[in-house]
C-alpha cells in the first residue's frame, strides 16, 4: 500500500470523528469569536489532560527510539504549559490539570502512529485556529497561541516528515488496519474527553 493511500484510508475512515471533535462547543465559540479568554484556556486545559499522559507513556515505549520520532519536535504538552502560564496559570495549577484515563492504545508502533496522525494533522487545522483567535482574544503566535502555532511556518514541513515516517514504519496490511482503528479512537475519546465535565473530576493528580 502507498503513502498516498494509507493517508488517504486515514482522512476517509476517520473522518466521522474528525467532524465529531471539531462540533465542540468550544471549538464552535472559536470560529464565531464568541469565545473568551477563560473558555480558551479550559480549553487548553483539555488538551493538556489528553495529550500530557499520552506523551508520557509514548516515550516509554520500548520502541520509541526506532521510530524516528523527536519529543522535543512532537511534544506539544510543553506548548500547552507555556500557554497555560502565559494566561495566569501557576506552576500547582498546571499540576492540578484533570488527566484522562480513558486514553487510546498506543502500545504498538502501528497504534502509536495512529494516535500521532490525529495529533499531527491538527497541526494543520491550528493555524486556522491561531489566525482566528488572535483577531480578537489579547494573545499571538508566541505568547498564549503555542499550541495552536505549534510548528508556525514549518507546519507543512513538519507534516511531510511525518506522513514519510508513517509510511516507512508502518507497511504490514494488518499494522494500517491497527492504525485507522486507534486514529478513530483517539478522535472518539478525545471528543468524549472535550465534552466531559471536569470541573467537579476528583481525579486529579
Amino acid at each position: 500500500m502507498t503513502a498516498s493511500t494509507i493517508m488517504e484510508r486515514l482522512k476517509s475512515e476517520t473522518a466521522h470523528y474528525h467532524r465529531q471533535v471539531e462540533q465542540n462547543e468550544y471549538a464552535k465559540a472559536i470560529m464565531n469569536q464568541t469565545v473568551s479568554l477563560a473558555e480558551y484556556k479550559k480549553y487548553l486545559e483539555k488538551f493538556y489532560g489528553f495529550l500530557k499522559p499520552l506523551e508520557d507513556q509514548a516515550v516509554q515505549q520500548p520502541f520509541w527510539e526506532s521510530t524516528g520520532l523527536d519529543i522535543g519536535i512532537r511534544g506539544k504538552a510543553n506548548l500547552l504549559e507555556n500557554d497555560l502560564r502565559n494566561l495566569g496559570a501557576s506552576e500547582e495549577e498546571i499540576s492540578q490539570v484533570p488527566l484522562c484515563k480513558d486514553l487510546p492504545d498506543i502500545s504498538t508502533p502501528a497504534r502509536l502512529f495512529g494516535y500521532l496522525y490525529v495529533i499531527e494533522g491538527s497541526t494543520n487545522g491550528g493555524q486556522i485556529m491561531t489566525k482566528r483567535l488572535s483577531q480578537f482574544l489579547p494573545i499571538d503566535a508566541d505568547r498564549g497561541l503555542e499550541y495552536f502555532n505549534a510548528y508556525g511556518t514549518e507546519t507543512r514541513t513538519r507534516w511531510a516528515e511525518f506522513t514519510e515516517l508513517l509510511r516507512q514504519s508502518i507497511t504490514a496490511e494488518e499494522d494500517h488496519d491497527i492504525m485507522v482503528h486507534t486514529a478513530s479512537e483517539t478522535f472518539r475519546l478525545l471528543d468524549q474527553w472535550i465534552n466531559t465535565d471536569t470541573d467537579t473530576d476528583t481525579d486529579q493528580l
